[in-house]
């Protein structure tokens, strides 16, 4: 008798709970091309190369720009930006970007941060700044206001009660304001809590609150309305940064000095005291080139590309593990030599590395560090994308490409998993050693599945049939070759216990045959590929069901095998064909297609469209029982559809880039959180997925799976043998996110 695994729930901080994270191998994949990071308070962000933003962490304000309200552990695109970024910045929580001279925010807008102009209401998608100058060149954002450097002046907006704005009005909003007396020169901006500092003409110049000393200028208390000149630092400084309660900056020399609160040692002197003048730091071996203020420790980067931090490692945000505080410079792990920036706002740090990766450490409970963990990271850690390439829903297992290399998981009496020996389930993904590198496509029949590694097909599991294709009708626990399959395989689909692939252009099939499902005008099952016939031309979509088979030829639908219920659209409701036929309707312009248990659908200028067997509602037509000889359209579904998937009595698709399901809800197979046992006849939305699927969809048996932004992978349905990759939950009515090692799988519900 299998029971459930029971719910665990870890508690990280008194406000943070999460979902436990099990054991599996790890697949995550470094990121790469980043050109800029930026951290929140509870988020990070990184410019890549090519203009594109990527965030993470705490979401509850939008403040990932992904349109939605879910936090991540693992980088998600921010949606919606005009075009290639040339800067960022993260606020407490808000961020925003500078596209074509622009500056776009998103997030909270508790006091007009936004700068929208159209009050303060949060938004989860960029808006564009309203009444600033065009030709931004730098972005920064404190906790309730935002900065920018606009042809050499500076320009705040947000709220004003302590002078953050710098006009000297006290009158805040989301309307800029030209900060007072930096209306040229200006080549640097930093936004902390209720403060801010800038570089004008290479002298330093902060204003707002300043409780704690931290504006320089020789006073402690009150706030400065406008900018004043910090003691000491009218020329040559390089580099600014204000924090809450202290600031630094980076003088003539690569020479660090800080003044304010001195409580955890974040001015980095030998004294405890604080200090409302700049005060040398000591102990760095090497000039400053940067330098950044978390909410009570300092960073900087040295001439010598080598990170060092100081001051409160309450959170590990020194990234030295879990030490005192310290008030001298310590080289962060792993960052000597290679680091080339380095940003803090709140309790965790982040570095980008030479090559263009990133770097976080300290405070995780939001998955801030970018690793796919909620764990706090008491050194540095990669941040990591999980890169799912693609995705395959047997029976009760699943497998995807990721990150190059293939991981299944499970259903494994058959040995389907491909652990090497054949066991029940296997609840997590399963990285197979073998298939590590080189994967681009991977296929899931009832209990065998296959792969193409660098060009070539590997099979295995159940092989009753011959459905690996290896020659033999044994089973197999472990990859083994298709013959005549090493190289020139661009496509591999399963379906049932037979096995099809695209080679140099031509479909070869093999497996089982008794109603023709292979194609090549037979009944008889083989061990071995045989070429399909009557699919000549480019093949555009290939999928296969239990007992039929359709593919897409030079954008035409055609099927073929088993008929019993219409599943083949050409008219008819019987019998079978050994051979490909037209699908009445169909001709042209079809995209994709899927065949699913005893119905098929396609996409059709961007149109869902299904026909076949209709007792569970999965034609998504409204009618229940409403068989269907030859497509018809998908109610809602006329446009905009870029994926779809049919599976035993429930079909999904991806529309606008939300993942829908319908037609039977027996096992949670819908994912909308709905009653076991019922049925949706038109399309409805599966719950966390809206505005945040990442383009592939996998449905099979009771349960499916879909990709999301960011690369992550979500599963849901019946997960007794534990098809979902959470561990075995039994029946899972909404999205889980797919956990690997002791992290999670990308950035789905969890």
């Amino acid at each position: 008798m299998f029971s459930p695994t029971a719910s665990r729930l870890c508690l990280v901080a008194p406000w943070v709970w999460f979902a436990a994270q099990a054991s599996a191998q790890d697949v995550l994949v470094p990121l790469a091309g980043a050109t800029t990071v930026a951290s929140g308070f509870g988020h990070s962000c990184a410019l890549k190369a090519d203009g594109a933003v990527m965030c993470w962490g705490r979401n509850a304000d939008g403040q990932l720009g992904t349109g939605d309200y879910w936090s991540t552990a693992t980088p998600v695109p921010v949606r919606g930006l005009p075009g290639a970024a040339s800067a960022i910045a993260t606020g407490k929580t808000h961020s925003c970007a500078i596209v074509s001279g622009a500056v776009w925010c998103w997030g909270a807008n508790l006091s007009g941060e936004l700068g929208s102009g159209i009050g303060t209401g949060d938004t989860a998608v960029p808006v564009a700044v309203s009444g600033l100058p065009p030709g931004a060149t730098a972005i920064a954002a404190g906790d309730t206001f935002t900065c920018a450097v606009v042809a050499g002046a500076a320009w705040c907006w947000g709220d004003n009660t302590l002078g953050s704005l710098g006009d000297g009005s006290g009158v805040g909003g989301p309307a800029p304001v030209a900060v007072s007396g930096l209306g040229a020169g200006v080549t640097q901006i930093s936004a902390g809590v209720f403060h801010a500092c800038a570089i004008a003409g290479g002298a330093a110049k902060c204003w707002g609150n300043n409780g704690s000393g931290q504006v320089g200028n020789g006073v402690t208390g009150g706030f400065e309305p406008t900018p004043v000149q910090v003691v000491g630092l009218a020329a040559g400084v390089v580099s600014i940064s204000a924090s809450a309660i202290h600031s630094c900056a980076v003088a003539a020399g690569g020479v660090v000095k800080c003044w304010g609160s001195n409580g955890n040692g974040q001015l980095g002197t030998d004294a405890v005291s604080s200090s409302n003048v700049p005060v040398d730091a000591t102990g760095l071996t090497a000039p400053a080139r940067t330098v950044v203020t978390g909410a009570l420790h300092t960073c900087v980067v040295g001439t010598d590309d080598t990170s060092r931090c100081w001051g409160s490692n309450l959170y590990s945000q020194l990234g030295d593990g879990e030490g005192p505080d310290s008030n001298v410079a310590i080289v962060s792990p792993g960052l000597a030599g290679n680091a080339q920036n380095v940003s803090s706002h709140g309790y965790h740090t982040c570095v980008l590395r030479t090559g263009g990766g990133v770097w976080c450490w300290g405070f995780n409970a939001y998955g801030q560090a970018g690793d796919g963990s909620r764990e706090w990271r008491t050194q540095p850690v990669a941040v990591a994308v999980t890169d799912v390439g693609a995705l395959a829903a047997g029976a009760a297992h699943t497998c995807a490409v990721v990150g190059g290399g293939v991981s299944c998981w499970g259903f494994n009496g058959e040995g389907a998993v491909g652990t090497g020996r054949a066991s029940l389930s296997v609840p997590l993904p399963f990285a197979i050693p073998q298939l590590s590198i080189g994967a681009t496509a991977v296929a899931a029949g009832y209990d065998h599945s296959c792969a193409v590694v660098n060009g070539g097909v590997w099979c295995w599991g159940n092989n009753e049939k011959g459905q690996l294709g290896d020659g033999t009708n044994n089973n197999a626990d472990e990859p083994v070759a298709v013959k005549g399959l090493a190289s020139g395989v661009t496509r591999i689909e399963a379906g049932g216990n037979r096995s099809c692939a695209v080679q140099n252009g031509d479909v070869l099939c093999w497996g089982y045959n008794a109603n023709g499902e292979l194609a090549n005008g037979t009944t008889v099952d083989t061990n071995s590929p045989l070429p399909a016939v009557g699919l000549d031309g480019t093949i555009d979509s290939l999928s296969l069901g239990p007992n039929h088979g359709c593919a897409v030829v030079n954008g035409a639908a055609k099927c073929w095998g088993l008929n019993d219920s219409g599943q083949l659209g050409n008219g008819a409701g019987s019998g079978f064909t050994a051979t490909p036929i037209p699908v009445q309707g169909l001709a042209s312009g079809v995209t994709a297609i899927s065949a699913g248990y005893s119905h098929s659908c396609a996409i059709v200028g961007g149109a869902a469209k299904c026909w076949g067997y209709d007792g569970y509602g999965q034609l998504g037509n409204g009618i229940l029982n409403d068989t269907q000889l030859t497509p018809s359209a998908v109610t809602g579904l006329d446009a905009g559809v870029t994926a779809i998937a049919a599976g035993d009595d429930a079909t999904c698709a991806v529309h606008d880039g939300s993942v829908l399901c319908w037609g039977g809800d027996y096992e949670g197979d819908l994912g909308n959180g709905g009653t076991p046992r019922t049925m949706r006849l038109v399309p409805t939305w599966v719950i966390g997925l809206a505005n945040r699927a990442g383009g592939l969809v996998a449905i099979n048996g009771t349960h499916a799976c879909a990709t999301t932004t960011g690369g992550g992978l979500s599963c849901w349905g019946d997960d007794l043998l534990g098809p979902l990759g959470i561990g075995r939950q039994v029946i899972v009515g909404t999205p889980g996110t797919v956990v690997l090692d002791d992290r999670i799988f990308g950035n789905g519900v969890d």
